[in-house]
């Protein structure tokens, strides 16, 4: 099952279960009419709105213990992504759900039908909160105002990241009185209910991860701190190689995961693959693109002896597999991973059969000359594409390379768009999904 479907699954499950435990406290009759209706979705989009965004606040706190199960941190930061997109649509239509009939009513357009005295609210059970429910109702509507331009912020690439890094945080504060809407505003009677309890589970344990994240406290055990150790810079390839010796404990890492690196107090900590395989001598590689505002103003900010912070190491990047030879495509800076388990293997060959294609549009002589080396020490079978002279990389031409794909895993690495056109092809071919491995790369 490929890494993206997975996703899906868990995306869909989530409203599915939440949609079914909620079904049973819909009273006979519930649909039947508009207004009935009305009432029922406002407290199913209530239900889906609070409980995606309580799961997507508690992936923002990395917990590392389920990283298997979704394929790595950087596979749940993508249904993170979509979880705080559908609490954002499923909160808007929660909202127009509840002033659109108001506004239609005050024009003329539509009719309320008289209120039973008594009748709905007892079913619903009394609410010792009752007092509370005029603020509560304001406090929802002014917080998904801010939802709706901090979800903005965070998926325009072009807002820069030192200032979504502290915007985002907000979302912590914004979760947090999106709990006091509900608990105030939900009734009674489901807290006795199944959706109640997964509700209440739901909402502490968001709770618990938004206050992490006030507090600083995300990763804060998986952080160790040390100094740069060396700077390289390949001209040609605008890549920097930052080489970081650790002066506190690290737990390892295996070749292929990545880690948030702070080199300075003013800007957040960003995500690096870890470029070397663990020797369990304190020192840690990492080579950094120049892609952004930030990493192509790092070759003049960072200096030997400088205070770094690592956090980590996250994701599943770890090249197991079971088919009996691979395949590795990196894009790119995406040859990052490849070298740390290049080396790997130099230390501790596996005896797998590997080919390593690397795809890249700006060649530095040094730099290839390098995984070339690491390459042959590996016993890695080494293909170099230029793309400006040799023309991108096709299935075709990987074919011509190694006849074997098919029976291999193919470890990807590159650019998206690159990835899903190769993934897109293969699949075409006959490779099942379950031997396409890529990262998923974007944070945001």
């Amino acid at each position: 099952m490929s890494s993206i479907y997975r996703l899906r699954l868990v995306f869909v499950a989530i409203a599915l279960v939440l949609s079914a435990l909620w079904l049973p406290t819909v009273p006979a009759g519930g649909f039947a009419g508009f207004w009935p209706a009305r009432h029922e979705l406002i407290y199913l989009s209530g239900v889906l709105a609070i409980g995606f965004m309580a799961v997507a606040v508690m992936l923002a706190a990395r917990p590392v213990q389920i990283e298997p199960l979704l394929g790595g941190l950087d596979k749940f930061y993508r249904l993170h992504k979509w979880l705080g997109i559908g609490a954002t649509i499923v909160g808007v239509g929660h909202w127009l759900l509840e002033i659109v009939p108001r506004w239609l009513v005050k024009q003329g357009w539509l009719t309320r039908p008289p209120r039973r005295s008594g009748g709905g609210q007892a079913a619903l059970g009394v609410n010792p909160l009752a007092e509370w429910r005029d603020l509560a109702t304001d406090v929802g509507e002014w917080t998904l105002y801010l939802l709706l331009v901090l979800v903005v912020l965070a998926l325009w690439k072009r807002f820069p990241y030192r200032y979504f890094f502290k915007t985002h945080r907000l979302m912590a504060v914004v979760f947090l009185l999106l709990v006091f809407h509900a608990v105030v505003l939900t009734p009674p009677a489901y807290w006795s209910a199944p959706v109640g309890w997964i509700m209440a589970l739901l909402l502490f344990g968001g709770t618990l991860a938004a206050a992490a994240s006030l507090f600083r406290r995300i990763g804060k055990s998986h952080r160790a701190v040390g100094a740069v150790e060396y700077v390289k810079r390949y001209q040609n390839n605008a890549v920097l190689e930052v080489g970081a010796r650790l002066d506190t404990a690290w737990r390892g890492h295996q070749a292929g995961q990545f880690a948030f690196v702070r080199f300075n107090g003013h800007e957040g900590a960003h995500p690096f693959t870890i470029a070397s395989a663990w020797r369990n001598d304190g020192r840690l590689v990492f080579d950094i693109k120049g892609l952004g505002d930030y990493t192509r103003a790092l070759p003049g900010q960072i200096a030997e002896g400088q205070a770094v912070t690592v956090e980590g190491p996250y994701g599943c990047f770890d090249f197991r597999g079971r088919c009996p030879r691979q395949v590795w495509v990196a894009g790119g800076i995406g040859i990052t991973p490849f070298i740390a388990r290049l080396q790997a293997l130099a230390d501790q060959p596996d005896g797998l059969p590997v080919d390593l294609i690397y795809s890249t549009n700006a060649p530095d002589e040094a730099f290839i000359d390098n995984v070339r080396r690491l390459a042959a020490q590996a016993g890695v079978n080494f293909h170099l594409l230029v793309t400006p002279r040799d023309g991108p990389l096709s299935l075709e031409r990987l074919e011509r390379m190694v006849p074997g794909w098919r029976d291999s895993d193919i470890w990807f690495c590159g650019p998206a768009g690159f990835a899903q056109a190769l993934f897109e092809a293969m699949k075409a071919r006959g490779l099942p999904a379950r031997q396409f491995h890529r990262e998923l790369f974007d944070m945001r």
